[in-house]
């Protein structure tokens, strides 16, 4: 029979909750190019292998800081993952609505496997998505984290009094973009926009049974409109792409918890533990 005083330090004692992020080490970029009016893909798609974990440590610092706001009491595991190299080849292959399934069980072999789960009481993952279907203003068969590129302005067409279609002037101001420079907004057809597609996924520490699992888009469209090159996608350097992708990184897996981001001071964060 459990005592009173073991009933009291149990009900006291402070919830462990592991955050995970499995965005990978992959950058996708996606760039928009003319129809041909053939059944080609009208974009050009490129996937950029990056240096250590600084996408999944960015999604940790932004679920930590919400998590730690959100549920003060609890204590945090930091964890980070990427899929194997031979599961990846695998993914690859695997038809888009099989993705999701075949990454999140990945991710539970994984963590079945790792003793420590024994002391935790639940796990909050953040997990790429994989969508088939494009959102507005961005190109279809997007998933995980990247960059789209769109520098192609819709084309505005009149009829004249004969009846000929001409074309009068390319149409702008489609989409609601930021100025990269000055934060300031503006409304473009042209624009680069860094996007992160994924889930969140809070499973049962102990079964791994799936709690929740909630989809979040997010992406913001940049376009400079005092910008010396006319190509939308030379208006922004890789050093300058590569900060707004960890930013949306951050954020958007903070706003994945507490629903508005609450700027406040950096906090450093202890190294994540590799995976195996």
């Amino acid at each position: 029979m459990t005592s009173v005083w073991a009933q009291r330090v149990q009900a006291e004692a402070p919830t462990t909750v592991a955050l995970i992020a499995a965005v990978g080490d992959q950058i996708s970029f996606v760039r928009q190019r003319p129809s041909t009016g053939s059944h080609t893909d009208p974009f050009k798609r490129q996937t950029v292998q990056t240096q250590g974990q600084q996408l999944n440590y960015a999604v940790l610092r932004g679920l930590d800081r919400a998590l730690e706001l959100e549920e003060p009491k609890t204590q945090r595991v930091l964890l980070s993952w990427n899929p194997p190299a031979e599961f990846a080849e695998v993914l690859d292959k695997a038809n888009t609505r099989d993705r999701n399934e075949l990454l999140l069980d990945e991710l539970r072999k994984y963590l079945m496997a790792a003793p420590e789960r024994k002391q935790w009481d639940r796990i909050e993952a953040i997990v790429p998505h994989y969508s088939w279907r494009g959102t507005k203003g961005m190109a279809g068969k997007l998933s995980g984290i990247g960059i789209y590129v769109q520098p192609l302005a819709a084309t505005s067409f009149d009829i004249d009094s004969e009846g000929t279609v001409n074309e009068v002037s390319e149409r702008n101001g489609d989409y609601k973009t930021v100025n990269p420079k000055t934060g300031e907004a503006g409304k473009y057809s042209t624009y680069v926009a860094p996007y992160f597609f994924f889930d969140r996924v809070t499973l049962d520490a102990q079964t791994l049974k799936v709690l929740s699992r909630k989809p979040q888009l997010d992406s913001v469209k940049y376009h400079d409109p005092d910008a010396a090159s006319l190509d939308v996608g030379q208006q922004m350097s890789m050093a300058d792409m590569m900060g707004k992708l960890l930013d949306i990184a951050e954020k958007s897996a903070y706003r994945s918890v507490r629903g508005s981001v609450e700027v406040s001071a950096p906090k450093a964060i202890d190294t994540p533990a590799k995976a195996k």
